[in-house]
């Protein structure tokens, strides 16, 4: 079976700047310090398309700039416009490295919105990589920062984006979940243009489940609102999925109008991934009415259009189509070979209704080559990836989601007409209210009357007692002093109990695990005796302070380092490069946590069988605002399918927690060893 291309709308964050380039040269001359960084940066996202190099130079010299005057946010901006040019290149990863720097400096810049744009760009980025795990994630985290803003617009378009991976992985559930709920926040915005995409969306989902009559319906709502808002491009990709529609009626003749028309309009905008689909989906057509020599023009004019943008998603679903249209010329070599480069792009990518057409298509290679062990083979990989792709639990809950969204339509169409049966009632209530107005007026005026008198005897009296009370507040004085000086033995009484409290539990742990023959229980036991140890080494070192607000960070963490190696661990050596850092309680308990747990993981982990290797450990404040702190091994490093940030492990779940509790940013460098790098506020 032959699959047509939909259109969808992946939604990125623009800003746009109004000013000519001319008009921004012309200022760049006499605009000095960080007004400069922001012009350069305006200056380089503004000529990006027609002059990428220029828009790199631009990008760099302001990042040059905002490095030498410490200007995180023009930090991010310049790292921000180096990312977008490297996507322009189709240079994902270049791309993604850039923008997670400018993530990095909008986090030390406090600017959350900032930082919530380039999590959707970071999202996308990885989308466009096929790297569609990486790019829920990043999407999942910019929708939390809209949500924390309040932002209902960044809310819908990441909803829309979210809906989008859903999409390609075959799950239209909750791809349906999703563009539902982006479209029940454009319209509570008035947000029109993204009504439109999310219509266009859902009729897309419709289509692909094959419920035409309900894909209909909302394609030709996108259509309309999209001619209204004068969007020729949105106007053609709802046209080219409505021609999807009245293809799969059968309806061959409207189906070509409206590909055509669509088309047009690509040509039009120079959309060359608008072109492609129009091609594939009109060979389809031709196709299927037998004239075959066309069909095969339409098929390689859409996959090297396809090629040349890098649509791999297009490049696979071309390629199985003219398997099927060589499997119909009993050219079956070439079918397989295009069956072949079809799959192995499907499965890079993960898009499995791709994945089913291949399967489907070589399962009839193999039958018409009379190999039936490898016809059944594949015709049941193709049942079984078409049964999990939409199940009947799958229907129902999609049935569920349209009831739920007409529901909310209606209480918010009831709410609607009692808010305007409140401004009547409160129209003919300030009408009413005229009428006394002069007597509040009135009664005011008394009032102040009244009011100054009083303040006049209050104030009399006042000067009277100003004397009683000066002296009252000079024993009170005293009086806080010498409670302040028993609070500070008291309190350090508090920590040397907590303290002792806590050696007393992990002696406890420490008899029980006398008892103890399984050594995951045991684990467990020491892995708990080391977590509370670093916690009452804490309230040690405020215990033997003068200043119980904070303690000496690299005193600590080389007093926490010696008790986790002991004599145990004699095949690892530490390196500690911690200077200058004073830390208060709330962060240091935290921060030793997490220390305690990474150094532990690389001693059960990161040297297998007593191998010799070293632990490094630095920290040091970044700017007046933020520290570093990086904990690196030379061991064998983790497993390339472990994602830390998703982990089952208690230990690297505890960090992830914590991390989140320093309100701090956490990355690892798997290139030699581990390399655990985190960023946090003071």
């Amino acid at each position: 079976m032959k699959k047509l291309i939909l259109l969808l709308l992946l939604i990125p964050v623009f800003v746009c700047a109004q000013e000519s380039v001319s008009e921004l040269e012309l200022q760049l001359q006499t605009t000095i310090g960080t007004g400069k960084v922001d012009l350069l940066n305006k200056l380089s996202f503004k000529v990006l398309q027609d002059y990428p190099q220029k828009s790199l130079d631009y990008a760099e010299q302001a990042l040059t700039f905002a490095l030498r005057d410490n200007y995180k946010f023009g930090e991010g901006a310049a790292q921000e416009n180096i990312g977008n040019y490297y996507e322009f290149k189709h240079d994902q990863y270049k791309a993604i490295n850039h923008f997670k720097k400018a993530r990095d400096a909008y986090l030390l810049a406090k600017n959350t919105s900032e930082l919530a744009r380039i999590l959707n760009y970071l999202g996308i980025a990885y989308e466009t990589a096929n790297d569609q795990t990486q790019a829920l994630g990043y999407y999942k985290q910019s929708y939390d920062t809209y949500k924390d803003l309040g932002d209902v617009s960044g809310m819908a378009l990441l909803l829309t984006n979210i809906g989008s991976v859903y999409d390609t992985y075959g799950k239209y559930d909750k791809a349906l979940e999703y563009y539902l709920r982006s479209l029940y926040r454009y319209e509570n915005i008035g947000d029109k243009e993204g009504v439109a995409s999310s219509l266009n969306n859902i009729g897309n989902v419709y289509q692909a489940m094959q419920n035409l009559d309900k894909a209909l319906e909302y394609l030709k709502k996108a259509k309309e609102m999209y001619r209204s808002l004068g969007d020729s491009g949105g106007v053609a990709i709802a046209v080219h999925n409505i021609g999807i529609i009245y293809h799969d009626l059968g309806d061959f003749e409207k189906a070509l109008q409206y590909y055509t028309e669509s088309m047009q309009t690509d040509l039009e905008n120079d959309n060359k991934q608008g072109i492609s689909a129009s091609y594939n989906n009109i060979a389809i057509i031709y196709d299927e009415m037998n004239d075959l020599s066309k069909s095969l023009d339409y098929y390689k004019r859409s996959l090297a259009l396809s090629e040349e943008i890098d649509d791999k998603y297009s490049i696979a679903n071309t390629n199985n189509n003219m398997g099927f249209l060589f499997l119909k010329k009993n050219e079956y070599q070439k079918a397989y070979t295009h069956f072949i480069i079809g799959l192995s792009i499907a499965r890079d990518i993960a898009a499995k209704e791709l994945i089913k057409e291949s399967y489907d298509g070589l399962s009839q290679y193999y039958r018409l080559n009379g190999d039936f062990e490898k016809c059944l083979e594949y015709r049941e990989l193709h049942q079984t990836i078409k049964d999990s792709i939409f199940s009947a639990d799958a229907r129902k809950r999609i049935s569920d989601l349209e009831n739920q969204y007409n529901l909310e339509n209606k209480e918010r169409e009831i709410s609607l007409l009692q808010k305007e049966n409140e401004i009547k009632i409160l129209e003919l209530k300030r009408q009413k209210n005229l009428r006394y107005l002069f007597i509040a007026i009135l009664i005011f005026l008394v009032f102040i009357i009244l009011l100054v008198y009083y303040a006049y005897n209050t104030k009399r009296k006042m000067t009277s007692g100003l004397l009683n009370e000066i002296e009252e507040r000079y024993k009170v004085e005293d009086q806080l002093k010498s409670s302040l000086k028993e609070k500070d033995v008291m309190l350090k009484e508090i920590h040397h109990r907590v303290k002792n409290n806590m050696q007393i539990i992990s002696s406890l742990l420490s008899l029980q695990t006398r008892y103890i023959s399984d050594e995951k229980a045991l684990d467990v036991f020491n892995d708990s005796q080391e977590r509370i140890r670093s916690m009452a080494l804490v309230h040690e070192k405020l215990y033997r302070s003068n200043d119980f607000s904070s303690i000496d960070f690299s005193e600590y963490i080389h007093d926490l380092v010696n008790n986790i190696l002991r004599r145990e661990y004699t095949n690892v050596e530490t390196a500690i490069d911690v200077k200058d850092v004073e830390m208060d309680i709330n962060k240091a308990i935290p921060c030793g946590l997490i220390i305690n747990e990474l150094i532990m993981n690389a001693i059960k982990h990161a040297f297998p069988d007593d191998s010799e290797g070293t632990i490094e450990i630095v920290m040091h404040p970044q700017g007046d605002d933020s520290y570093v702190l990086t904990i690196a091994d030379d061991g064998i490093g983790l497993p390339e399918d472990i994602d830390f940030k998703n982990t089952t492990t208690l230990g690297l779940q505890l960090v992830s927690g914590l991390v989140r509790q320093l309100q701090g940013n956490i990355d690892v460098d798997k290139t030699k060893g581990t390399k655990f790098t985190i960023i946090f506020p003071k």
